[in-house]
Parts: C-alpha cells; sequence; structure tokens
C-alpha cells in the first residue's frame, strides 16, 4: 500500500513539474473589435478567444487585460477601475486542445482615441503550488465619435441683428452673384440691403443672391484658450467647439457645399494635426474629417495665429470661412480681420464674447447661447 501511495506521489510531482514548466506553453490569446470607428454610446463588441493547444489542462488560468476607462460594458464584469484604465480579469480552467471566446457589449461614454493595452497571462501548475506569467503586447484602439451639437439652440447673433439668422441661411446665404432686387420681407440680413434701390422706391429693397455649386467653405477649429496653451486646458470647452465643428461639417454635407478642414490640434494616433483636409465633400470626406475630429487631442501642434497666418499666405479661394473657438484672444483679431478680406463671407463662433467688437463688422459672430 505504501508503495502505491509513494508511486502517486511520484506521479503527482511529475505531472506537476510538467504542467508547470508548460503551463503557458501553446496558449494562445486572440482579441477582436467588431468597430473601429463608433458613435457615443453606440454599442460594439469586444470578441477574445483563448485557445490550449496541447495535451494537458491548465487548471487555473487568469487573464488579466488593460481596457480604457471610459469602457461601459452592458452586462456585469470583474473590473478594477484606475483614473484611465480598468483592469478586466477572467479566471477559468481550461482543458486539453479546448477553444474558450467570450463576447462583451461595451460603449464608451465620450468622445476620444482610446486604447485596449497589453493582456497578462497568468498559468498555475496543477497542484495550484506556483503560478507563470506572460505579459502579451496587444494594442489596439476604437475612435469615438463627437456628438453634433444642435446649432440653432447652441448658438446666437453676438449683437444686434435683425432678421433671420437660422444656420441653414448663414451657410448657404453666399453672395456670389447678385442677380436682382427684390422687396424687404423682414427675415433677409440687414447687410444685404440694396440702399440705392431703397431710396428710389420709398421701401426697402434687399439684394437677390445666387446660391450655386460654386460655393466652397473652409472650417477652422481652435482649441486654444489661453495663452500659454497649457496654463488654461478647458476641456469642456474644447469638447463643446469639438461638437460645434461636427455640426458645421454635418450642415455643409447636407447641403452639398465642398468644405475643408483645418485645426490647431494634434490628432491622437498620428501627427497629421495642423495640416489642411482640402475641400470636398461625399461619405468618405465627411467621415475623414469626423474621425478626426473623433482623434482630437487636448494639446496644440502650432498657434492659431500661425494657422490662420497659413491660410492669409496661401490665397486660398473659398468662398465661405468658419472660424470655431472658445474664445477670441487679441492676438488673433488681426489674422481674423485680414482673412475675412479672403473670403465673401467670414462667419466666427466663439464660446464667450471677449474680443469680438473687434471684429470686422462685414464678419457674421456668434456666441454661445447663455
Amino acid at each position: 500500500m505504501i508503495y502505491v501511495l509513494v508511486f502517486l506521489v511520484i506521479i503527482g510531482i511529475t505531472l506537476n513539474s510538467i504542467s508547470k514548466k508548460y503551463v503557458l506553453y501553446n496558449l494562445t490569446y486572440k482579441r477582436e473589435i467588431n468597430k473601429r470607428i463608433v458613435e457615443i454610446g453606440e454599442e460594439f463588441e469586444v470578441v477574445t478567444v483563448v485557445e490550449n493547444r496541447k495535451m494537458f489542462p491548465v487548471t487555473f488560468l487568469q487573464i488579466i487585460e488593460k481596457f480604457p476607462s471610459s469602457l461601459n460594458y452592458k452586462f456585469k464584469a470583474v473590473i478594477q477601475p484606475t483614473t484611465d484604465y480598468v483592469y478586466h480579469t477572467t479566471t477559468m480552467l481550461i482543458m486539453p486542445y479546448q477553444r474558450v471566446k467570450r463576447n462583451y457589449k461595451v460603449y464608451c461614454n465620450k468622445r476620444g482615441r482610446f486604447i485596449f493595452r497589453d493582456v497578462t497571462l497568468i498559468g498555475g501548475d496543477l497542484l495550484g503550488f506556483n503560478t507563470t506569467i506572460d505579459n502579451v503586447d496587444y494594442s489596439q484602439d476604437i475612435v469615438v465619435l463627437p456628438k453634433a451639437a444642435d446649432l440653432d439652440s447652441t448658438i446666437i447673433p453676438y449683437g444686434d441683428y435683425n432678421g433671420d439668422f437660422s444656420v441653414r441661411r448663414w451657410i448657404i446665404d453666399d453672395p456670389v452673384l447678385t442677380v436682382g432686387i427684390k422687396e424687404y420681407t423682414g427675415t433677409e440680413p440687414e447687410r444685404t440691403i440694396h440702399w440705392p434701390s431703397s431710396l428710389k422706391s420709398g421701401r426697402l429693397m434687399v439684394k437677390k443672391f445666387d446660391y450655386t455649386s460654386d460655393n466652397t467653405a473652409m472650417i477652422l477649429l481652435n482649441i486654444e484658450c489661453s495663452k500659454p496653451f497649457w496654463a488654461g486646458i478647458n476641456k469642456k470647452d474644447i469638447e463643446e467647439c469639438i461638437s460645434i465643428a461636427r455640426a458645421v461639417v454635418e450642415k455643409f454635407e447636407e447641403l452639398g457645399i465642398p468644405y475643408g478642414f483645418a485645426t490647431d490640434a494634434y490628432y491622437s494616433g498620428n501627427n497629421e494635426g495642423g495640416s489642411v483636409q482640402a475641400a470636398g465633400f461625399g461619405v468618405t470626406h465627411y467621415y475623414d474629417i469626423v474621425e478626426n475630429l473623433g482623434r482630437i487631442d487636448y494639446d496644440i501642434c502650432i498657434n492659431f495665429e500661425e494657422l490662420l497666418l497659413k491660410q492669409i499666405n496661401n490665397n486660398v479661394n473659398y468662398t465661405t470661412l468658419v472660424i470655431i473657438t472658445p474664445s477670441i484672444l487679441e492676438s488673433y483679431v488681426e489674422h481674423i480681420n485680414s482673412l475675412s478680406q479672403i473670403a465673401i463671407k467670414t462667419i466666427v463662433i466663439a464660446l464667450e464674447s471677449t474680443n469680438m467688437k473687434y471684429l470686422g463688422d462685414d464678419i457674421l459672430s456668434f456666441i454661445k447661447r447663455g
């Protein structure tokens, strides 16, 4: 009897030694994310597959995955949250040649580029005396797009303004070609009044424009909130400006007006911040720009004055210029006024009215609705 017991002990120690040596051998881990670009709150799936490709079981396997902290699970999961990441822990027993697949339905609650980081595999031997750890380099990302602002309820004209100031009007009301004169109805902007005809007829007359497909627009997005930039990063204001920018992009796309885009911000995951996306429209052009809006980081690659100066020096030929900024810093005023001489119409959208009074009278200025 004692020999049988000794034999069993020897067999157990041998098997445990083998399992310790090969616990993570031929054990594979794979992770798939079914969407690369999502909206805020849009559900997507994270699928993990663990496969044991050997004849020995792994009696204890713990998988620790490093996910972005903005990730929310549809169902209960074992997680350990930190400031920037959550550690998702799964523990299992996996038999020889077994394949375990798990699906997690998740969503993100804010805009940005989010990285699914490395994975730690912890395997225990047969008797649970020892563990082996393997860190797997497994980096993936998704881009969460910003929510588009409702422009008509978000911004209002700055100063006195008589007439219709709907978003559709200030986007398409480009005086590319004056085709005639018509009577003032009370809805036209005051700047379109044709005073010689009004005096001659004894009633207010306004110019009638041809809204042609020759219209082109350039959207300039600024995320600089102060000087120096790093001294006053206001993430809330930056996010509001990004949401406004997406809304403007969608409006141009809806109307079929070619539009370009440029920003002073870095794009997370690439080094193209500050580059100018030429005017265009269509599904591909639209998603290129809104993806970049999703990638915008809270850091600048150039000062906004430099971006404005580039536009001035490039002698661009767009008809409408839209500038979106948290505020008008004093150093912007001269460049914005110079740019307004290039475009037929210049629109400035700022979250506050600081220095707005120094902008030219021909510039349409909007501020955040109180």
